[in-house]
């Protein structure tokens, strides 16, 4: 049975966006900002913005090199079981060439995360995606499976730059190196760097270098809104890949946090298969 992880961070699940709205929680208010850390940051990341059931719908835009425009939309579906687990879905819904194509993930606590492909027009079985092929990009789009894989931070080193400043919006700036021999060994990344605003917590921007250590793509992130408290969304998400000359622009249409816009039954290979989702 197949496992699904965010965000799509991994990175497409990252709560990034720069406001100035939101003001910190009384802990950190009269906390000396200065003294955290860069995991204190990501941590204060998941601890403001994770939550345990959430549904997008979005309208997604690839553009080539040449301007082109490729139209599609995506339901995405994620339910988080405790304990370090997490299950995740990500289906299309149009065009109809790719309609009910699906990638599954599921987030382990104890091991690697399982990923699952379904492309209806090969028959009726998903393809896991071996762990080597993780660099690979998912229909393309300017996202590797990897980035669509949760990211489990003790594999990671959280290093606190210098802060940064852009519009007036004071940042913070975390490099993340993946440390963990495995992870080392399959990532596409030498290190990413991500621009955290420090009134919301929110990730505003992901820059990836390549092994070379040479700057690949950014993600930024716009439009934000206040779902309640400290819980924020993005509604729109624009990765660029500098090298492929390509970029992937995300919409986010509507969104739900309740158990009954993710029934357990989302996760399951027969639904995907049987296309129960996207009728």
């Amino acid at each position: 049975m197949p496992n699904y992880p965010l965000i799509f961070i991994s990175l497409f699940l990252l709560c990034t966006h720069i406001t100035t709205v939101s003001a910190l929680e009384p802990p950190l208010a009269t906390q000396n900002i200065n003294a955290l850390s860069g995991r204190d940051i990501l941590d204060q990341v998941s601890e403001r913005h994770d939550q345990v059931y959430e549904f997008e719908i979005q309208d997604m835009t690839l553009v080539d090199k040449a301007g082109n425009k490729e139209q599609r939309e995506m339901h995405r579906y994620k339910r988080d079981l405790g304990a370090g687990s997490s299950r995740y879905v990500s289906i299309f819904l149009a065009p109809s060439g790719i309609k009910g194509v699906s990638l599954l993930t599921w987030k382990h606590a104890d091991r690697d995360d399982d990923q699952w492909m379904f492309l209806p027009a090969y028959g009726k079985k998903m393809k896991r995606i071996a762990k080597g092929g993780r660099k690979n990009y998912f229909m393309g789009t300017d996202y590797t499976f990897e980035d669509l894989a949760a990211e489990e931070k003790e594999k990671f080193s959280y290093q606190r730059l210098a802060d940064d400043q852009q519009n007036g919006i004071a940042l913070f700036v975390v490099k993340s190196t993946a440390i963990d021999k495995i992870s080392k060994k399959q990532t596409a990344y030498a290190f990413r760097k991500l621009w955290i605003s420090q009134d919301t917590f929110l990730v505003a921007r992901v820059d990836f270098f390549d092994r070379r250590e040479r700057l690949m793509k950014r993600q930024i992130n716009l439009e934000p809104v206040q779902i309640k408290g400290d819980l924020w969304r993005h509604n729109r998400i624009e990765m660029e890949h500098f090298q492929n000359r390509h970029k992937t622009i995300t919409i986010v249409r509507s969104r739900r946090f309740d158990s009954d816009a993710v029934p357990e039954k989302a996760f399951k290979e027969r639904s995907i298969i049987n296309g129960l989702l996207t009728r």
